[in-house]
């Protein structure tokens, strides 16, 4: 039976009351402001006085406030005075530059007092030969629970679940289980419900403590036990596994191995960082950007953009060559190249309206194999729609700038509302192409929209224009 425990299993609503009362109580701008001045002067003194009393996510926000070297000045003067449980309440980047300054010693000393779902968060981010040192130093019963944890694949249930929890034959009666809550020396500091067993560690059931307190002593756990369970199996993905949360609005959730044995268990307190870290992560990859470029040195934020740079750089130079096909009729048809780009860019802006909005429903798992065919229907008819709007619109506008040229007025009309449809489509169907082959949506939709929508407006108006034209 596992007895360490996550530190923080609270409702959703008090996690948000308490943070929201120690951004208000602790940290502020005055404080920030007095650390800086401390550090700036080495009054150490002055540094531990100031950051006494602060809470351990008050001080993980402190830490990342400052830049990188007043941020380990902070450490090094804290030093062993840190709680460990700062640590996993840092932004991952920041967690991680604030490691590479410690030693071994130290490191071991701050995973050893984490709970086992911590300690991975903190090894996971090391390189192999670094990981397995520090894991054979580890107190064996966090050993044992971090190295079946690191079994498991990366963002699945079985690597984010906690080991820390209380569990309970089913064929146990009230009575006993109420001795074992008071004679047990190991329990957890904080826990809200008990799960039950059967003799084969498979989950049966579990019980809020509130209701055993309330049943009589004689009646057996399986009797009064909320039997209506849904094992999370250790190997599904976590983005699954938040789906599942926000669907049955649960506040925790029971982890099985293949075997369907209780392993583990995943509160609502671990969903709500999953979510924060999937969407960020969509968001920040569909512009080329990473999560804690905020926190990351010039050098290492250059080198994860210049790669999405690089791409589109191609995309554009695609764009470019279908130009270059039609330099002729520009050259003759100076027009021309006034208005082209006006083409592309709308059908780029519309392209990634779409592509938002399909990334976030195959995200939230909104977009099924039910709804598909409709969703691709919508948006080819808001697609149409949109499109006749801003072919209306640009043909009045260009009429009124050339109004000696009304072909090219109808030439850009029909490119606009042509362009606008096959970006409203392709909008949606990228994303869904790249998902069928296991490739990330958000990572690499927009580099090839870029390219579909800059090479074929550019293509469906001057090749429009060199047929009517010429």
């Amino acid at each position: 039976m596992s007895k360490r425990f996550k530190r923080d299993l609270l409702p959703k609503s008090k996690l948000k009351k308490k943070k929201k009362e120690s951004h208000i109580l602790g940290l502020g701008p005055k404080m920030i402001n007095s650390i800086v001045n401390a550090l700036e002067e080495d009054d150490k003194i002055h540094v531990r006085k100031i950051v006494e009393g602060l809470s351990e996510y008050e001080l993980a926000r402190l830490i990342e406030s400052l830049d990188h070297n007043k941020r380990q000045e902070l450490v090094d003067i804290l030093g062993d005075k840190i709680n460990p449980d700062v640590f996993p309440e840092l932004n991952e980047v920041v967690q991680e530059q604030i490691i590479e300054n410690m030693n071994e010693d130290q490191v071991v000393k701050i995973v050893n007092e984490l709970d086992s779902d911590e300690a991975v968060e903190i090894l996971e981010h090391m390189d192999d030969e670094e990981q397995a040192s520090i894991i054979r130093r580890l107190d064996p019963e966090l050993k044992f629970q971090v190295e079946a944890s690191f079994s498991y694949p990366e963002d699945s249930a079985g690597r984010i679940m906690s080991r820390d929890f209380v569990s309970m034959p089913d064929d146990w009666s009230v009575k006993q289980a109420r001795k074992y809550l008071l004679t047990e020396t190991e329990l957890p500091d904080e826990f809200f419900e008990i799960f039950l067993t059967d003799s084969h560690w498979h989950p049966t059931g579990q019980i809020a403590l509130d209701k055993l307190l309330r049943a009589k002593p004689d009646q057996k756990l399986r009797d009064i036990m909320d039997g209506e369970i849904c094992p999370i199996d250790a190997y599904t993905d976590q983005e699954e596994v938040a789906h599942m949360f926000r669907e049955y609005g649960w506040m925790s959730a029971i982890v099985v191995d293949n075997k369907g044995r209780l392993v583990g268990t995943i509160t609502v307190d671990d969903v709500v960082h999953i979510i924060h870290e999937e969407v960020s992560e969509d968001i920040m990859h569909l512009s080329g950007t990473e999560e804690g470029d905020v926190y990351k040195s010039v050098f290492s934020i250059f080198k994860s953009r210049s790669v999405w740079l690089v791409t589109n750089l191609f995309a554009t130079i695609m764009a470019a060559s279908v130009v270059k096909g039609f330099q002729e009729i520009i050259a003759q048809v100076s027009t021309l190249a006034v208005l082209m780009p006006i083409v592309a860019s709308m059908g780029g802006t519309t392209g990634q309206q779409t592509l938002a909005v399909v990334v976030r429903a195959l995200a939230t798992k909104e977009l099924t194999s039910r709804n598909t065919l409709r969703m691709i229907l919508k948006e080819f008819l808001v697609g149409i729609c949109n499109g006749s709007l801003f072919a209306a619109m640009i043909w009045g506008i260009t009429h009124l700038m050339f109004p000696d040229k009304i072909m090219i007025s109808n030439i850009i009309a029909v490119a606009m509302l042509c362009n606008l449809m096959i970006a409203s489509l392709a909008g949606i169907l990228i994303p869904l192409t790249l998902n069928k082959l296991k490739i990330d949506p958000a990572l690499a939709s927009g580099v090839f929209l870029i390219a579909l929508t800059d090479s074929g407006g550019f293509f469906i108006f001057l090749g429009l224009a060199k047929l009517l034209l010429f």
